[in-house]
C-alpha cells in the first residue's frame, strides 16, 4: 500500500490512552484553543498542516536583539530601553545556564505535567529578572512596520490575541516549574518607512509593551485538551475556522466531481448495453443525479 503524502509518522502522533509522555508545544496548545477539530486531525490523525515560508527578516531582527541583550546579560547591565521604563529600574537580562536551550526552536523551556503525562514546552525569546524581587519577566520580540504603535490599541488588536495567549502559556509553564513570574513584555521594533530612501538600511523604532498574563483557565483547558486526545471522536467542523471550511469545501467539491465521473461512466455503458440492462443503468444515473442535486443545494 502506497504511503499517503501529508500524514505524519507514528512517532509524531498521539495514540489515545498511550503511556508514553507526549510533547505539547505552545503553538500546539494554541491550535487546540483555536480549533479543536484541526488540533485532533493534526495531533491524533497525523494530518500535516500546509508548510509556510519562513520569516527571514523577522528572524534576523530576533537574532540581533538576542545578541544585543546577551551583551547586557553577560555584564549584568541594563539595556538602554530598560532605563527608560521606571518599572524596570531593577531589571537586567536573566543569567541561566539553559537560556540558549530555552530560546532554541524545537527545544525550548520544558516542564512535565505528571497528571496529564504531557511535556509542556515553548521557545521563548528572552527572560529578564528583577534583582530586588527575584521575579522573572518573560519577553517576546516582535518585528513589524506600521504607521504607529499605541500600547492599548496593539494589545486590543485582533491579530495580537494569539500573542497574548502565547504569553499566558509561557507564564504558566515557568510557574509550574517553580519560577516566579512578575509580568511579561513585548519588545516591538517598528520599521520606519515613510518619506525616506532605502540606502541599504532600515531604521527601527523600539516599543516596550507590558502585558500581565492570565493563567487561571489554562489548567482546565489542558484537562479538556487531554480528554479530547484520549477520545476516538473527531470534533465537529468549526465554522469559524478557515482550515475547516477549506477542507470541508474541498471534500464537497470532490464528492460532486466523483458523482459526475460515475454518471459519465454509466452513460458510456448504456451505449453498448443490452436492452434489458438499459433501464437499470438509467435508474442508477437518475439516483446519482439526485444525489448530486442534493449536494449542489448546499453550495
Amino acid at each position: 500500500m502506497s504511503k499517503i503524502n501529508g500524514i505524519k509518522g507514528d512517532r509524531w502522533r498521539y495514540k489515545p490512552g498511550q503511556n508514553k509522555v507526549f510533547p505539547i508545544s505552545r503553538s500546539k496548545f494554541g491550535e487546540y484553543l483555536k480549533c479543536k477539530r484541526c488540533f485532533y486531525l493534526n495531533t491524533i490523525k497525523g494530518l500535516k498542516s500546509p508548510s509556510m515560508p519562513g520569516w527571514p527578516l523577522n528572524s534576523a531582527t530576533d537574532e540581533m536583539l538576542k545578541f544585543e541583550f546577551d551583551i547586557h546579560r553577560k555584564n549584568q547591565t541594563q539595556h538602554p530601553e530598560m532605563k527608560k521604563n521606571n518599572s524596570l529600574k531593577n531589571v537586567v537580562p536573566f543569567q541561566h545556564k539553559d537560556i540558549d536551550e530555552w530560546r532554541r526552536n524545537f527545544g525550548g523551556f520544558k516542564v512535565l505535567d505528571k497528571d496529564l503525562n504531557l511535556e509542556l514546552k515553548g521557545a521563548i525569546d528572552d527572560v529578564w529578572i528583577d534583582l530586588k524581587s527575584k521575579e522573572l519577566i518573560i519577553v517576546d520580540y516582535k518585528s513589524t512596520s506600521k504607521k504607529e504603535i499605541k500600547e492599548d490599541a496593539w494589545l486590543a488588536d485582533e491579530y495580537s490575541q494569539d500573542y497574548l495567549k502565547q504569553m499566558n502559556f509561557y507564564k504558566f509553564i515557568f510557574e509550574k516549574a517553580g519560577h516566579k513570574v512578575k509580568t511579561t513584555f513585548f519588545y516591538i521594533v517598528n520599521g520606519l518607512k515613510k518619506d525616506r530612501p532605502f540606502n541599504n538600511s532600515m531604521e527601527f523604532e523600539p516599543h516596550l509593551i507590558e502585558y500581565q498574563p492570565s493563567t487561571k483557565q489554562i489548567p482546565a483547558q489542558l484537562q479538556e485538551m487531554k480528554k479530547l486526545m484520549d477520545s476516538k471522536t473527531l470534533p465537529d467542523v468549526n465554522s469559524d475556522c478557515e482550515s475547516c471550511n477549506y477542507l470541508n469545501a474541498g471534500n464537497h467539491i470532490t464528492k460532486i466531481e466523483d458523482l459526475d465521473l460515475e454518471i459519465e461512466s454509466l452513460i458510456t455503458l448504456i451505449k453498448t448495453a443490452k436492452k434489458n440492462e438499459v433501464k437499470n443503468l438509467e435508474k442508477k444515473i437518475k439516483d446519482l443525479e439526485n444525489r448530486k442535486g442534493e449536494l449542489e443545494k448546499d453550495d
